[in-house]
C-alpha cells in the first residue's frame, strides 16, 4: 500500500515538472513574464501541495481503517480462543461432576449395605401415640382411625400431631430399621429427641429436636430442615430405611426399593433419641394404608405387583394363590410371604409384610 502511494506521488511530481518546463523554455528573457504565466507558476505548486496533502490524508485514513480492521480481527480471534478454552474448562468440570456423582452413588449404595448390618428391632410406644392412632397387637403397625380413643392424657402422649414414637431409646452406637410406606400418599419418618414437645402444634426441625423425612404429595418429598429441602425421587420408595450413627452425628434415609440414598442429616446429638412415625391424615381416603415396621430386612423389589383394581377385581378379592406343594423344597426360605400371595384384602394385606397379621 505504501509503495503504490509513493510511486503515484513520484508520477505527480514529474507531471508538475513537465507542466512548468514550457514556461521556462518559451520565456523570451528573464526580465519579462506575463501575468498569466506568473499566476500559473504560483497556482500549480500550490495545487500540487493540496493534492499531496489530500493523498496523504486518504492514505492515513486507509491505514487507520486497516489497523482498526486488524484490531477487530484480533479481538474476534481472542474471543474465539477464550470461548474454546472456557468450553474446555466446562467440559472438564462436567466430566469431574459426573465422576463425583458416580462415586457418590456408589458410596451411598455401599453405605446402605453397611447400614443394614446394624438392623435393630423397633416397636411402637402406645403411651406416646395420638388418641386417634390405632396400633397393632405386636406394635409394629400404625394407622389413623376415625375417632379418638379413650386413652390416658399422659405427658408423653401427642395430642395434636398424629404421631407416635418408638419404644427404643438410642444414646450411642449405630442402628438401622425399615418401614413399609406402600400404598401411602403422605407420611413422615425419622428420629426425634426424647425431650420434644408432645402437646399442641409442633414445628418439626433439627433445632427443635426433629430429623424427619416427609412425603408431601405424589412424588414430592421434603427433608424437614430449616428451611425445608424439597426434592423428587426417580423411584418412589415402598420401603424406607432409617440409619442412625449416634457418635458420628448422622441420620440417613434410604430407598430400599431401588437401594438408593435419599437424604442425610448431620448433627451433634446429646440425650436419648427415639424413632418417629407419623401416618398423616387420610388425604380424602387415599392415605388409609398403615405404616408397618419391618421385623426383618426387606428384599429390594425388582417389580411392583399389579394392584387388584387393575385386574378388575372388586373389594380387593384374592386374585391368585400359588400352591405351596408346587414350589421347590427351599421355597419357604427363599420367598417371603408377600411374594407367594399376589393380592389380599386391603384391610389386612399391608400387615402381612411383617409376617404377623395385626389385630386392630
Amino acid at each position: 500500500m505504501a509503495s503504490s502511494s509513493g510511486s503515484w506521488l513520484s508520477r505527480c511530481f514529474i507531471t508538475l515538472i513537465f507542466l512548468q518546463l514550457p514556461l521556462h523554455v518559451s520565456a523570451p528573457s528573464p526580465g519579462r513574464f506575463s501575468s498569466s504565466a506568473v499566476a500559473l507558476a504560483v497556482i500549480l505548486p500550490v495545487l500540487g501541495i493540496f493534492i499531496l496533502v489530500g493523498i496523504y490524508i486518504i492514505w492515513k485514513q486507509r491505514r487507520s481503517k486497516e489497523r482498526l480492521l486488524y484490531e477487530h480481527a484480533m479481538e474476534v480471534e481472542n474471543l474465539l480462543s477464550d470461548h474454546a478454552k472456557e468450553k474446555g474448562r466446562l467440559y472438564k468440570a462436567l466430566k469431574k461432576l459426573r465422576r463425583e456423582l458416580k462415586l457418590k452413588r456408589a458410596a451411598a449404595n455401599s453405605g446402605w449395605r453397611r447400614a443394614r448390618l446394624h438392623f435393630v428391632t423397633v416397636t411402637l410406644d402406645p403411651d406416646t401415640a395420638h388418641p386417634k392412632l390405632i396400633l397393632s397387637e405386636d406394635r409394629r403397625c400404625v394407622k389413623l382411625g376415625d375417632t379418638r380413643q379413650p386413652v390416658p392424657n399422659n405427658p408423653q402422649r401427642f395430642d395434636f400431631v398424629v404421631s407416635v414414637l418408638g419404644s427404643e431409646y438410642f444414646i450411642a452406637g449405630c442402628h438401622y430399621w425399615e418401614v413399609s410406606v406402600a400404598d401411602k400418599t403422605k407420611w413422615a419418618l425419622g428420629v426425634c429427641s426424647e425431650s420434644v414437645s408432645r402437646k399442641g402444634k409442633v414445628t418439626a426441625s433439627p433445632a427443635n429436636g426433629h430429623w424427619l423425612l416427609r412425603q408431601n404429595r405424589g412424588n414430592e418429598y421434603e427433608a424437614l430442615t430449616s428451611p425445608q429441602t424439597s426434592f423428587r425421587l426417580k423411584e418412589p420408595p415402598r420401603c424406607v430405611g432409617i440409619f442412625l450413627d449416634y457418635e458420628a452425628g448422622v441420620i440417613s434415609f434410604y430407598n430400599v426399593t431401588d437401594q438408593s440414598h435419599i437424604f442425610t442429616f448431620t448433627h451433634s446429638f446429646s440425650g436419648p433419641l427415639r424413632p418417629f412415625f407419623e401416618p398423616c391424615l387420610h388425604d380424602g381416603g387415599k392415605n388409609m394404608a398403615p405404616l408397618i415396621i419391618s421385623s426383618e430386612l426387606q428384599k429390594p423389589e425388582e417389580s411392583t405387583v399389579p394392584k387388584p383394581e387393575e385386574k378388575g377385581l372388586a373389594n380387593g378379592d384374592v386374585a391368585l394363590q400359588v400352591d405351596p406343594f408346587l414350589l421347590p423344597a427351599q421355597a419357604p426360605e427363599l420367598l417371603p410371604l408377600r411374594d407367594m400371595i399376589l393380592s389380599w384384602p386391603s384391610d389386612i394385606g399391608p400387615a402381612l409384610q411383617g409376617l404377623k397379621v395385626p389385630s386392630f
